[in-house]
């Protein structure tokens, strides 16, 4: 059975991108690593990982589900890809339905909990993921989780398939 390292970040909906950004830098500390002005998303770090808070707002692109409740998902780290590739292949053995993502900072799994949540299990690709993030911005593909390798064109709508 995979165990995770612990919760690594939670994705927020948000109904004004700008409010929320100075809500939590005021009154948490985090600070803006990125920031995507088409995507309407942003990622905020206390310094010591890549983030610890991402948020989206709803409606501000096609992207953002304007029906999405306030949370998005939360995310756990796991130790490293092939603890991820061992995760994959026992929640498939289980019948459980998940969506392999690669983010320019991590290699992702996508599952839903029994109430619909999104949960992401996920191992990290870089040593320092906060820089990799602040340079490179927000991005997301589909994970050959055999290989590794991202596949496709990049930015598809995230959304793990109940058929």
């Amino acid at each position: 059975m995979v165990k995770a390292q612990g919760l690594a970040h939670i994705v927020l909906n948000v109904s004004d991108i700008d409010a929320s950004l100075a809500f939590y830098s005021k009154v948490i500390g985090l600070e803006v690593v990125t920031r995507d002005e088409k995507l309407k998303i942003a990622f905020m770090s206390l310094g010591e990982q890549h983030h610890d808070l991402a948020l989206v707002q709803r409606g501000g692109s096609d992207q953002a589900d304007p029906n999405q409740p306030g949370l998005v998902h939360f995310a756990w780290r796991v130790d490293d890809f092939p603890t991820l590739q061992a995760a994959h292949d026992e929640l498939t053995e289980a019948g459980i339905k998940m969506e392999p993502i690669q983010h320019n900072i991590t290699n992702s799994l996508y599952i839903k909990d029994p109430d619909g949540h999104l949960v992401e299990l996920f191992c990290d690709r870089w040593d320092d993921g906060l820089n990799v993030l602040r340079t490179q911005g927000p991005l997301r593909k589909s994970l050959d989780i055999k290989t590794g390798e991202a596949v496709g064109d990049g930015q598809e709508l995230l959304a793990v398939r109940d058929d």
